[in-house]
């Protein structure tokens, strides 16, 4: 199906990829494509697009969207599409759209939004132990830092597709998660769609149909980041119901809470593929979120479709930079975006950044600064997660990670009322300045933002700034909480030392 539709004077769009945030928003004067008829931006996708203008367009599954000569198409997508308008704002034309097509959901659990998560990728990578997890968990609790989810990342699995602990590295996980359940954490580990020819059961799901195979009916061998390998296939009885046993093992064996479900991206599935049931690579990647839906605690990357479901999404892994493609100047956009497109239980990736090569690069070591203004940036999110533990570097940043460790904490009452909020009316938790101040000139504003109605947030993005210029919407007070000073309504510029984040409590005249 086909749908356009033009993009009248003045009027802002979001929408579609999560990842393309810092593009947003889309106007008559630009240009864009998103080709989704495949899902390859390596996070989530949407195709429900709402403007300021008070109009919406959705489009079940994938497609390919384009702007340009103040035309935006949507062409080629596997379902229907809708439209929407004249109603009087972004925030009527989304939260309509969202209650004709998302679904109704009880919010993530408490924890997810109300304590920090850590997680050992950035510390540890494949190097994971039990030991390491053990002192990792400690050394947080030493600090009086609010436990929260904790996970275990790639590299404590025998294999990819072995979903039991490597018994040299993990002697005895029972005990180690019976501690980890003593100081108050919840254990989620890290899993994949994948399984090496070398994993045990790699024959047994050969015989029995649950992997995916190619055009000319081979098990399908993918490339992805760390291997080689075959792929689940999610139409396939099979294939989830011997994941769902792996899994459940786990659980009641040794106390596992949920699971990363990492991948699941349709990137790593064709068009031709020959599968159990028909279904296309953003299917597949629909089944891997319905598969997360067994549990409580679930964490995804990628997913297509799926607005509104109380799955914790998490953006893809961020540069340990300031600027660029994937920088922590992507942050708000890509946050914002994500809530626009239906994920409002988002996390912005582990604080400093989560890229693998700046890992093995040294590049995430060096620059304190951008570790600190990267805690400040998520601790007023939906979710903030550590993985690189700063808090035992001392000093200033070791200081600052437990510092807004603790001002995140402090937002849980607040926080599990928006999430609460969420589940019942879809509205975003952390929002644009349009959606919460309509039709007063703040479509382009992309590096603030609002924490439901009641906080505006200025994080600094920019190194060597120690100081913040915003914008304070008419009708309101403004108290800038760091200084505890009323500001007026209109443009800006406060404090914002090392170890400050700019942020305010709107105070009704």
């Amino acid at each position: 199906m086909k749908y356009s539709i033009k993009i009248e004077k003045g009027e802002c769009w979001w929408g579609g990829a999560v990842s393309d945030g810092a593009k947003m928003p889309l106007t008559g004067g630009g240009s864009y494509e998103l080709d989704a008829v495949v899902n390859r931006t390596y996070n989530q996708v949407n195709l429900l697009f709402t403007s300021s203008h008070g109009r919406y367009v959705y489009a079940e599954g994938g497609g390919v969207v384009r702007t340009g000569g103040g035309i935006l198409t949507i062409d080629e997508t596997e379902g229907k599409i809708e439209a929407g308008e004249r109603y009087p704002s972004l925030k009527a034309a989304y939260l309509a759209a969202a209650e004709r097509f998302f679904a109704r959901e009880n919010p993530v659990p408490e924890i997810a939004c109300a304590a920090p998560q850590y997680c050992t990728w950035m510390d540890m990578l494949r190097g994971v132990t039990q030991d390491k997890v053990i002192a990792y968990a400690e050394s947080i609790a030493e600090k009086n830092m609010p436990a929260g989810v904790l996970i275990i990342d790639d590299g404590w699995m025998r294999d990819y597709g072995d979903w039991r602990f490597k018994e040299e590295a993990f002697p005895d996980p029972k005990a180690m998660i019976g501690r980890l359940h003593a100081l108050g954490f919840k254990v989620i580990m890290w899993l994949c769609p994948f399984v090496n020819r070398t994993a045990e059961d790699f024959s047994f799901l050969e015989e029995r149909g649950a992997l995916v195979k190619n055009a000319a009916g081979e098990t399908a061998i993918r490339t992805w980041w760390s291997a080689e390998s075959a792929v689940l296939d999610g139409t396939s009885p099979a294939a989830f119901g011997w994941l769902g046993e792996k899994l459940g093992f786990l659980m009641r064996e040794y106390g596992v809470d949920g699971f990363k479900l990492d991948a699941g991206d349709a990137m790593y599935y064709e068009r031709d593929d020959v599968t159990y049931a028909p279904t296309t690579p953003n299917g597949q990647s629909a089944l891997w979120a319905e598969f997360a839906r067994r549990y409580e605690y679930a964490e995804l990357r990628a997913c297509v479709g799926k607005g509104g479901a109380a799955i914790i999404q998490r953006l893809s892994d961020k540069k340990s930079r300031w600027g660029g493609k994937n920088g922590l100047n992507t942050l708000v956009p890509n946050m914002i975006q994500a809530g626009l497109c239906g994920y409002a239980y988002c996390c912005p990736d582990m604080i400093g950044g989560g890229n693998e090569a700046d890992v093995c690069g040294g590049v995430f070591v060096k620059d304190e600064e951008l570790f600190a203004r990267s805690c400040e940036c998520a601790a007023l999110m939906p979710m903030m997660q550590f993985s690189h533990a700063i808090w035992n570097r001392g000093g200033m940043l070791g200081d600052i990670a437990v510092k807004f460790a603790a001002l995140h904490h402090s937002f849980a009452p607040y926080l599990k009322g928006l999430a609460e909020h969420c589940a019942k009316t879809f509205e975003p938790m952390l929002r644009n300045m349009e959606y919460e101040f309509p039709h007063r000139g703040y479509e382009k504003i992309k590096d603030q933002f609002m924490l439901g109605d009641r906080y505006l947030v200025a994080p600094v993005l920019k190194k060597g700034a120690r100081t913040r210029k915003v914008i304070l919407p008419e009708g309101s007070d403004w108290l800038y909480v760091p200084e505890n000073k009323l500001y007026a309504a209109g443009k800006a510029e406060v404090p914002a030392p090392l170890d400050v984040l700019p942020y305010f409590e709107r105070i009704e005249k």
